[in-house]
């Protein structure tokens, strides 16, 4: 996701519509192979569904996963040249196609549209080699300037160490007894870990001088911690994002049913630190906020029902929990708009399974797509529109566009609420670093400044925060 933001971010709104005016969609079959190692690449691809998996000629190993929002084909683009790695789709993938062609005709006719698309690129192949390049020092020893001689690492390695220590003890104590770690033992051990999230917190936050040294002791925790992140399936799914980022629908299933599972008592373990953690707290709490929010609407609503929809749905167990209430469920009715068909079929099976189907609509769109123009929507006269875990990914010229959207959407007094995560997220160094998890933090004066930009044209009218105080839910009403 962060590529095609970068990618936007530089180029103009006149740039951005004629790229999507121009550009072609292609569809890609499950381990049908896009790029192959050797071969010329003709065009840019930016991945709008589903997952590309890029791995070496020589050995077949999988080097990245590329989610919805990645590029693939630029660096030919930039250097002409065969590719390198091979690129084949996981599973039923879309792309957006951008002849390599068309996009050399553009620059040589428009001098302006090629700086800004070269910068674009740029950045994007500059921060992708800066990261691997500290991976590498990481690995090799190299970053000891960096990251390991800083004071700050020594203290924090030394957690790292109290912690590994207290947990392989609980584990080896289980192991012997054949039993599992004892309650309030694994409690204990818990809350040590929520304290760690926070120390680690301040740490970066006043400790650590500039972008390359918190990357460098970064690398240097996320070391320690990856052997524990791959023993059980949440805390693996965080890390390796099997659906090309972290949030994905099955992810956050697994944070609502908050039931650690592991290989053995230290992946169980490991896997409660991570879905208690405060961020997990926090997303718990949010399904609570936004079913809050939906009953309101409903109650608010005099005749006819009340029309919902929720923009990247993900499981949408906040409307299951809101009609699961509902003594007529004709007083509701929910639009769930998601770009992952999975998330969707996941969805339907759920409304099947407690014979919702009626109150509910499906639509597999993308939202990028929407908010640029590219594509149309006939969802309006909305009572409330809501999103969450999705402006996190998004730099602010396409939140301002999906807002606008949104603004279509809603009849006149209708409601939006835009989720987020406030810069006061004590987890954000562990996520940012350890898990890779990389997001958009905003503040109450943020979400102000964005909805008077866009179609609103005025401040939130409301913002609410989860019990953790680390989600904030802005709100704004269509005039």
């Amino acid at each position: 996701m962060k590529q095609a933001v970068t990618l936007f971010q530089e180029l103009s709104h006149n740039d951005v519509d004629w790229l999507l005016a121009n550009a072609s969609e292609g569809q890609l079959e499950a381990n049908e192979t896009l790029i192959e190692a050797g071969n010329a690449v003709d065009a840019i691809h930016l991945v709008v569904q589903g997952v590309l998996s890029v791995s070496t000629p020589e050995t077949a190993e999988e080097l990245a996963i590329l989610g919805p929002g990645d590029l693939v084909g630029e660096m030919s683009f930039l250097e002409q040249e065969p590719a390198t790695e091979s690129v084949t789709a996981t599973e039923r993938t879309a792309t957006l196609i951008l002849p390599h062609a068309l996009l050399h005709d553009r620059c040589r006719d428009d001098p302006g549209f090629s700086a800004r698309l070269h910068r674009s690129l740029g950045r994007i192949l500059s921060r992708r080699l800066r990261r691997a390049n500290r991976r590498l020092a990481v690995q090799e020893g190299a970053d000891a300037a960096v990251g390991a001689e800083h004071p700050a690492w020594h203290r924090l390695g030394e957690k790292i160490g109290d912690f590994k220590a207290i947990v392989h003890e609980a584990n080896e104590v289980a192991v012997k007894e054949g039993t599992s770690i004892p309650h309030d033992v694994a409690d204990e051990i818990v809350a040590q870990f929520r304290d760690f999230y926070a120390f680690m917190n301040q740490v970066f936050e006043t400790e650590l001088p500039n972008e390359r040294v918190r990357d460098g002791v970064g690398l240097l925790a996320q070391r320690e911690f990856l052997p524990y992140l791959l023993l059980a399936e949440a805390s693996q799914r965080f890390y390796t994002k099997p659906r090309g980022y972290a949030g994905d629908y099955w992810t956050i299933e697994l944070v609502y049913r908050n039931e650690p599972t592991g290989s053995s008592p230290l992946g169980v373990l490991v896997d409660r630190c991570l879905l208690e953690s405060p961020t997990g707290d926090a997303v718990r709490n949010r399904r609570g906020l936004l079913a809050e929010e939906i009953r309101k609407a409903v109650e608010s609503r005099q005749n006819g029902p009340t029309r919902i929809t929720s923009l990247a749905c993900g499981p949408a167990r906040e409307v299951f929990d809101v009609l699961a209430d509902q003594e007529d469920a004709d007083r509701l009715h929910a639009t769930l708009l998601d770009i992952d068909t999975q998330a969707l079929a996941f969805v339907e099976e759920t409304a099947g399974r407690k014979g919702l189907e009626a109150a509910i609509s499906l639509v597999p769109a993308n939202l990028i797509h929407l908010a640029l123009g590219r594509a149309e929507t006939d969802i309006a006269d909305q009572d409330l529109v809501y999103s969450i875990g999705l402006i996190d990914y998004l730099d602010d010229d396409l939140v301002v566009r999906l807002m606008s959207l949104i603004h279509g959407m809603l009849r006149p007094g209708g409601r939006v609420i835009l989720g987020n995560f406030h810069p006061r997220n004590p987890v954000r160094a562990f996520m940012d670093h350890v898990l890779d998890w990389r997001l958009v933090h905003r503040s109450e004066e943020d979400m102000d400044r964005l909805f008077r930009k866009s179609a609103f044209g005025r401040p939130t009218s409301n913002v609410r925060f989860e019990a953790q105080e680390i989600n904030l839910f802005a709100e704004c009403v269509r005039e």
